[in-house]
């Protein structure tokens, strides 16, 4: 027996623009002159890094009613394997999790399991100075997310069917940093874009249409999906990073915001 019945619980997301991950130091390229195997004299070294990146809000709005406010937050947590040439080039992998949780203009709140989420990405010196560097950082990144339950009015209802969120993105950014002996900190400008090609279809919800049923014992409740945007496509990033002695290893702070408010941290170890 159907107690009462919620149509649109909340308006899922189905953006074509989402979440940026960290920018990184515009010096790393040329930074870090000895590893822990290798000396400066190769032209070529590997780099090792742990990551963690906080997007505590991400701003969006409805495409239908542009004053309804929505936000996202996503977690990841990865490793980083960078392969360095000349110290002029970073060729970058990502490989971790990431999972969502989604606050809906009615209070209605969804999470997901962690799920698998890698990316790729390089970072080239533009400008390489005895203070100054200047340089450019693209990226690709995707992840699956699956959802099983949601919170409406403060209880839990399970999912009836599956529903799964595919995340596809790029971002490029610029950036500029200032070097000191053990400290440098740097600034930069990032945009966010969902490809669209036959290779690289938009964000998509799976499967469609998107329209599924929530229980919670007898009681069932109607929720429908409809199309997001973010109220800002450009953001920009703030960062610090710490290095050791040796200059083969760093610590790494970074703020962005704009598009996003999030944080990261990289500890990063160059063999």
């Amino acid at each position: 027996m159907i107690r009462f019945f919620l149509k649109s619980v909340f308006i899922f997301f189905l953006f074509s623009n989402a979440f940026a991950i960290i920018v990184g130091n515009p010096s790393d390229p040329g930074l870090f002159l000895d590893g822990i195997f290798t000396s400066k004299a190769k032209n070529s070294s590997i780099r090792a890094s742990y990551l963690y990146n906080n997007i505590y809000k991400a701003k969006y709005l409805n495409n239908l009613n542009l004053k309804a406010k929505s936000d996202v937050k996503m977690k990841i947590i990865a490793s980083v394997l960078t392969f360095n040439v000349y110290n002029r080039l970073d060729l970058y992998t990502i490989l971790g999790k990431a999972n969502y949780e989604f606050l809906d203009v009615n209070d209605a709140l969804s999470f997901s399991d962690a799920a698998f989420a890698w990316g790729a990405g390089l970072k080239l010196l533009l400008f390489k100075g005895k203070n100054i560097d200047f340089s450019f950082d693209g990226q690709y990144f995707s992840t699956k997310q699956r959802f099983d339950f949601f919170v409406v009015e403060k209880l839990i209802y399970n999912l009836m069917g599956p529903f799964k969120h595919h995340l596809e993105e790029i971002q490029g950014s610029f950036a500029i940093s200032y070097k000191t002996p053990f400290l440098i900190p740097y600034i930069g400008a990032t945009f966010i874009y969902t490809l669209n090609t036959d290779y690289f279809p938009y964000s998509q919800i799976i499967p469609k249409p998107v329209v599924r049923i929530l229980e919670r014992g007898d009681d069932l409740a109607i929720f429908e999906t409809g199309d997001l945007k973010p109220r800002d496509n450009f953001g920009a990033v703030l960062g610090i990073s710490l290095i050791n002695k040796q200059k083969n290893a760093t610590l790494n702070i970074e703020t962005r915001v704009e598009d996003q408010f999030a944080f990261a941290f990289v500890g990063t170890l160059r063999f």
